[in-house]
């Protein structure tokens, strides 16, 4: 067979002739003039159309070699042939042959016919090399005809109300098909600049393409279908049509959420490439001995043809993941990516080193997992790798539990990164030489920096040797880095030395996040199955440690019975079920008298309720003269509450308290809204540093360690009992508690608990261990919500994470009594589920007043039943009152604006102002 190897593009090593390199070289074949596919080389092979579009695009002197389709050449001793691709006009497939046999290159092409490309044809050979953008099987393309009737209707209705409708399609090839279908059902097209320029380059080849369009010009939109490249979407020159409707056309239309990642009304699933199906029956036309796959999912497509009986490999890094199916679970098989695909092999004879190419191995275990459905093979995948990684490379294990879970460092770890997607984004841009616009649209194609980073470096050779040590140090580096300047340094350093594959989990460790279907949970079991324990003493030791890594290196040596609550390393939060109801409260009191079979009596001491605070949850860990303040969340958030510290450290014993952070005056007990002003304090010379303005002092009602001694298993009467006996410092106070005989009494101290400006009750068993992280039935909680208001949406705002494209925080607002203007309450973005996300994203474009990027203001229609737990004072909205953790309830579609509530009725519920006192309420 004709040698092939791969390097930035395909080369031919015996004809010295290239295939779509990405770089200039001196001699190559350009299957068709799109940007990534054409560059500055001294001699190249085209056809007429190419030829006369590159010229456009990349004007330069170049011997060129104009091949009319279909016509056979000898050119470097082998005949060539170009056929039409179907991609774009003038796009071409190389078809070559020479005494070694016969190849076939398919470039980007698509087998069905369009409206501005010559129809795709094939040829018989023995080596297909073919791009498979859209090779997994859930890209099916609807018919072409499907799609343009779709569209069509898209710029009717918007005319029809008087919009402008903007079309947007990469300006060569999309463009053009889309022109010629405005054009054929009599709508007349306002082009682009760019998309004029390649239009009359089609005109002067082609003399039955259709006239009828007109080059864009600000004052003459009436009437008119703009057609837009995507580049253009957010540009100045679109976003002053305060009357238009943008929909989008490409092939990832068939993604969910396609429009709102493009930010458009619309998005019509119309591709330049061949669809799955295509693809299959491409490989069925043309029979060859073997088929090379490029770029989208290669790896999965030649997954495909191989079990349809074709021998089948992806070019390039992908190379890796399919051949990894080694005997030691999670080692991989030595690959030489410089060897011609028929020759690739796995050597199984013998596993490499499993220090040099540890962090590959890790990688590919990912793209592995990311694979596999199955939950239970999954934990399976995992407990082979953990067992095979603790025998040959234990140091490491405890770093690939950790990354497992998508974090840097141990929960526990007070460290932290600070590396966001601004440092990202630039460290890619210089890496892979291509631009920061260009990175950013790849990364809005995937909305995944994992596999934007996968795409960008694609072309680069794995790591010579890059391990998890090696990871580790560079993880360090970066965290010590100061400034996003050295920090983006750093990065860009290391990611010129690694492959794409080693590179994109970097980049996902560093989202925190590695988007392979991978829990917390399942570690864990996978820990358990890897090493014989059992998966409750695996999770118990990571609630105790809080460091994945170390309960994976206990288990090892089964020694997870070691695990224990320790100074300075905070463990989860035990955890209260709520009940909705004071009659339900005292059911399950009274369930578990029975079901324990306590004398009533008994019981009576054993079950008490203390007041829900309004504040933050917190563990106070003290001693050697230093206390620690950590969050529910485990991080430290001493700088935050110095004050607290400052008490502590005045503490006679070394302890672990559990209790809440809570902002409080001498004269009025203050609120949550008070205290969030605190949590952005850094340092005690920041722009807090008057803490005096807003004092904390820390309830405690619990104590889990006390002078070298673990209190966890121990009841909560005699964690009680210890508490009570301890001299707690000035700024530290015990919580009191209180004994209750019936609902009615439950009922009556939620009552004063509310009077006492406090959120609910806490219902405790004293017989309950502390169990870390668990939400069970020992503990209960009791918070009524005071009741719903129902409130108009004045404005929303694109959200985050996985709803990045979607409008899903919403700013709502009441109705004053006496102006009858809407003044603002609040803001909520939990309470709804995805598809009513979408549902309202879609009626607040349509009615958007102003659009801001980001926030829009929308035309008040949307009508919300929102709930709450109180109504506090706020400066920050135009009601003046803010509503404490409102949440929605309902989408109100049976009101209108004239049903919402008023400002005096949101007033009548605001919480009471407790009466003065002199020390804080119990």
């Amino acid at each position: 067979m004709i040698d092939v190897r791969f390097n930035r593009g395909l080369y031919l090593p015996a004809h010295d002739l290239w295939l779509d390199p990405w770089d200039d070289q001196p001699c190559a074949f350009v299957s068709h003039a799109h940007s990534d596919h054409i560059g500055d080389h001294r001699e190249i092979i085209v056809s007429e159309g190419t030829s006369r579009l590159m010229q456009a695009r990349l004007p330069g002197i170049r011997q060129e070699h104009i091949l009319p389709f279909d016509k056979t050449a000898e050119f470097r001793g082998l005949r060539t042939t170009l056929l039409p691709a179907g991609h774009i006009f003038g796009s071409a497939q190389i078809h070559l042959e020479s005494s070694e046999g016969s190849l076939l290159y398919t470039g980007d092409f698509k087998l069905r016919p369009g409206l501005s490309a010559e129809p795709c044809t094939w040829r018989p050979a023995e080596t297909l090399i073919m791009e498979t953008t859209y090779g997994l099987p859930k890209y099916r393309m609807p018919p072409t005809e499907t799609v343009m009737r779709e569209m069509l209707a898209f710029c009717r209705e918007a005319l029809e109300e008087d919009a402008i409708p903007i079309l947007l399609g990469y300006s060569l090839g999309k463009s053009q098909e889309i022109l010629c279908a405005l054009l054929k059902d009599g709508f007349t097209p306002m082009l682009h600049a760019s998309v004029y320029r390649m239009t009359e380059i089609y005109r002067q080849l082609d003399p039955d393409f259709p006239s009828g369009y007109v080059r864009y010009a600000a004052n003459g939109l009436a009437g008119k279908v703009l057609v837009f490249p995507p580049s253009a979407a957010r540009s100045l020159m679109l976003q002053r049509i305060k009357n238009r409707r943008s929909a989008v056309l490409t092939g990832w239309a068939l993604d969910p959420g396609a429009k709102f990642r493009y930010g458009c009304d619309a998005a019509f699933p119309l591709t330049d490439h061949a669809d799955y199906p295509d693809l299959v029956r491409y490989v069925e036309l043309v029979q060859p001995k073997r088929v090379l796959t490029l770029h989208g999912f290669a790896s999965a497509f030649a997954a495909d043809l191989r079990q349809r009986g074709f021998e089948a490999w992806a070019l390039t890094q992908e190379n890796q993941l399919e051949l990894l199916l080694p005997e030691v679970p999670g080692l991989p098989l030595t690959v030489d990516l410089q060897t011609p695909p028929d020759q690739l092999t796995a050597n199984t004879s013998a596993p490499p080193d499993p220090h040099v190419e540890q962090f590959r191995a890790f990688a590919a275990l990912g793209e592995q997992i990311n694979a596999t459905a199955s939950k239970l093979n999954k934990v399976e995948l995992l407990g082979g790798y953990l067992t095979s990684l603790a025998a040959d490379a234990p140091e490491s294990l405890p770093l690939a539990a950790i990354y497992l879970t998508g974090r840097p460092f141990a929960q526990a770890d007070d460290r932290v990164l600070h590396t966001g997607w601004a440092v990202i984004l630039r460290a890619l841009a210089v890496v892979s030489k291509r631009g920061i616009a260009h990175v950013r649209a790849l990364a809005s194609t995937y909305s995944d920096a994992g596999k934007t980073t996968f795409e960008l470096l694609l072309d680069r050779p794995p790591a010579a040797s890059f391990t998890l040590l090696d990871s580790q140090r560079f993880l360090e580096r970066l965290q010590t880095a100061r400034g996003p300047h050295l920090k983006t340094e750093v990065l860009q350093q290391q990611l010129l030395e690694l492959g794409p594959l080693e590179a994109s989990y970097v980049v996902k460790i560093l989202t925190g996040d590695l988007r392979i279907g991978l829990r917390e949970g399942l570690v864990e079991e996978a820990i358990a199955i890897a090493f014989g324990a059992s998966a409750d003493s695996v999770r118990e030791a990571n609630m105790l440690l809080g460091d994945l890594g170390e309960v994976a290196t206990l288990a090892a040596r089964h020694s997870l019975h070691e695990a224990s609550v320790r100074l300075f390393r905070p463990v989860k939060c035990m955890l209260a079920s709520p009940e909705l109801t004071a009659q339900a409260v005292w059911s399950r009191l009274d369930e578990a008298t029975r079901f324990e079979q306590r004398p009533a009596h008994e019981a009576a001491h054993l079950f008490w309720i203390e007041d829900k605070f309004d504040g933050i949850r917190a563990q106070l860990h003290i001693g050697a003269g230093r206390a620690e303040i950590y969050s529910r969340d485990l991080k430290n958030v001493t700088q935050q509450f110095s004050e607290v510290a400052r008490s502590g450290r005045e503490f006679t014993h070394e302890a672990i308290f559990d209790g809440e952070v809570m902002a409080y005056a001498a004269d009025r007990k203050l609120t949550f809204f008070d205290l969030q002003k605190r949590l952005g304090r850094k340092t005690e010379d920041d722009l807090f540093m008057g803490s005096s303005d807003i004092p904390v002092i820390y309830r405690v009602f619990d104590l889990l360690w006390l002078d070298g001694e673990s209190l966890l298993r121990e009841p909560l009467t005699r964690r009680r009992e210890l508490l009570a006996a301890l001299p707690l410092p000035v700024g530290m106070e015990l919580t009191s508690i209180t004994l209750v005989h019936s609902a009615e009494e439950v009922d009556a101290t939620f009552r004063d608990a509310r009077i006492r400006g406090n959120e609910g009750l806490i219902a405790k068993d004293g017989a309950s261990l502390y169990t870390p992280g668990r939400r069970g039935l020992s503990w209960l909680k009791l918070k009524k919500e005071l009741a719903t208001l129902d409130v108009v949406v004045v404005g929303a705002e694109l959200g985050h994470g996985k709803r990045a494209g979607v409008l899903s925080d919403y700013t709502f607002a009441v109705r004053d009594d006496l102006t009858g203007a809407l003044l603002t309450i609040g803001k909520a973005y939990s309470g709804v589920t995805d598809d009513e996300i979408d549902e309202l994203t879609e009626r607040f474009r349509a009615i958007t007043l102003t659009d801001n990027g980001r926030y829009r203001e929308v035309k008040p229609e949307v009508i919300l039943e929102v709930a709450f737990d109180t109504v506090q004072p706020s400066k920050r909205h135009g009601s003046g009152l803010a509503l404490r953790f409102p949440r929605i309830k309902a989408i109100r579609r049976d009101k209108t604006l004239a049903d919402i509530d008023t400002l005096s009725f949101a007033r009548a519920l605001a919480s009471p102002i407790p009466p003065a006192m002199s020390a804080p309420p119990s």
